[in-house]
């Protein structure tokens, strides 16, 4: 979105496509092994709404990433760990008083570590605000819906099969959406080269891997300790960033998250 100025229509209905491309062989593999899951109604409902969620997340995060740094991204998904066990507790009536504990101590570490950080750089607090109503109520709602939307999907091949769903509605999603503002399904302007290709191609194995890592995370009534990590995956993403350019690593961000893997620990 950065590098090639391309919207965030653009990019997820790229992203999209190849990830549905790929999960289609894998999905011709997974049938010849595996009997596909009883197709109900209330099973389809349940993946339209969830692909819906995600989809509006990726959407959701892709406002974000315009307007503010990665470091303040971190700041707006983990105010959501203050909210999210709370609204799984209203879906699931399931409560877990030490993950919420350390959802509140991680949530005040993590932006305080970030406040301090970045105080030199410019940060309007006026701004933030603004761009948490965006992304902190669709992050909120997608957590204390995704339990219950995943309920009975207990065996892994049967949250693998989940996942694929949610790709193919992530796809419509975007087609629809693409359509509705090129009026056709052609990007003008943009040459699909082998960089390109390549680029989309990696973005789509990853999408897959996060899809799924995610919708095994999230389908615990219990997934509100999972939150606590999964908001802070900007972070880790810029450690990873650093290690893949050489830059140089900052102990202060690996040192954060190893405190809040020892949190998590001694809650449990």
């Amino acid at each position: 979105m950065g590098y090639r100025h391309q919207s965030s229509i653009n990019v997820n209905f790229l992203n999209n496509l190849c990830s549905t491309a790929l999960v289609t062989v894998f999905l011709i593999g997974l049938l010849n092994k595996f009997p596909a899951p009883k197709i109900t109604g209330s099973y389809v409902s349940r993946i339209i709404i969830y692909g819906l969620l995600a989809q509006l997340v990726a959407y959701g995060y892709s406002y974000v990433f315009k307007r503010v740094t990665i470091m303040q991204s971190i700041v707006l998904s983990k105010m959501t760990d203050l909210f999210i066990p709370l609204a799984i507790f209203l879906t699931m009536g399931y409560f877990n008083k030490s993950s919420y504990l350390i959802s509140i101590v991680s949530t005040v570490i993590v932006v305080c570590y970030i406040i301090f950080k970045q105080r030199h750089s410019q940060m309007n607090v006026a701004t933030l605000l603004k761009i948490f109503m965006v992304i902190g109520p669709l992050l909120i709602v997608q957590a204390a819906l995704s339990p219950l939307l995943t309920k009975g999907v207990i065996r892994l091949v049967d949250l693998v099969y989940f996942t694929i769903a949610t790709i193919y509605i992530r796809c419509i999603i975007t087609i629809i959406t693409f359509w509705v503002k090129h009026h056709g399904l052609k990007i003008k302007g943009v040459k699909i080269n082998k960089q390109i290709f390549w680029i989309y191609g990696a973005r789509a194995v990853l999408t897959i891997l996060a899809q799924a890592t995610y919708t095994l995370a999230t389908s615990s009534p219990n997934s509100g300790i999972a939150w606590i990590f999964l908001n802070m995956t900007n972070l880790y993403s810029v450690i990873f960033g650093s290690v893949a350019l050489k830059e140089k690593i900052h102990i202060s961000d690996i040192l954060l998250i190893i405190c809040i893997f020892g949190l998590a620990l001694i809650s449990k």
